[in-house]
């Protein structure tokens, strides 16, 4: 499925409808060939900027996962900074330990239940928008701290019928999930593959 391929069916209202999909499970990946990282970021906001034209009237969130960790870690104290910049203090210092750190909050409810609260405000306002999507990507940037795989089944429990999910994966699927082609993740069995 090229990207075009991708657009067009997000475009279709049958595909629009977030009851449809692998047994009320409404999470898609598409994947692609890491070296068209940035190509596809650009082209993921343009998808969102027609999907919400008058003919659309669709109202689809981009979520770059790896900066919306980095606000998440910039609006949480730890003692008088925030972890954020508790973290840049301490790199250099105990890298091991601040690797442990970011692994454990990425992985963590707190991180899940922000980005659910995140997707719930920016819906809560769509006015005359239908909601359709929440478009996430970011993953290769935020590896090795948080995986797709682990990211989807941390966050399963808030999916809704409200809308659907897809995750951009800069990789490929053959036994497992592979990130850049090269890093084995867990398979996502729930999910719905749109390129293999």
């Amino acid at each position: 499925m090229t990207i075009t391929q991708l657009y067009e069916q997000l475009a279709n209202k049958d595909f629009q409808d977030p009851t449809t999909g692998n047994l009320y499970f409404p999470a898609y990946m598409y994947m692609y060939d890491p070296e068209q990282e940035y190509q596809i970021q650009a082209e993921i906001q343009n998808i969102r900027d027609r999907l919400y034209r008058p003919n659309s009237y669709l109202n689809v969130l981009v979520i770059d996962i790896f900066q919306e960790f980095l606000s998440f870690l910039k609006g949480n104290n730890f003692g008088k900074k925030t972890k954020y910049e508790f973290f840049l203090e301490q790199e250099t210092i105990k890298p091991e330990k601040v690797d442990e750190s970011l692994k454990r909050d990425a992985n963590s409810d707190r991180f899940i239940n922000y980005l659910h609260t995140r997707i719930q405000e920016h819906f809560s306002v769509s006015g005359d928008f239908e909601v359709g999507y929440v478009l996430v990507h970011g993953f290769g940037a935020i590896f090795p701290y948080l995986r797709a795989s682990k990211f989807l089944n941390n966050f399963e429990k808030y999916i809704s019928s409200r809308y659907k999910i897809i995750l951009f994966y800069p990789g490929e699927a053959k036994e497992h999930y592979n990130l850049f082609g090269l890093l084995n993740d867990e398979n996502l069995y729930r999910a719905i593959k749109l390129l293999n």
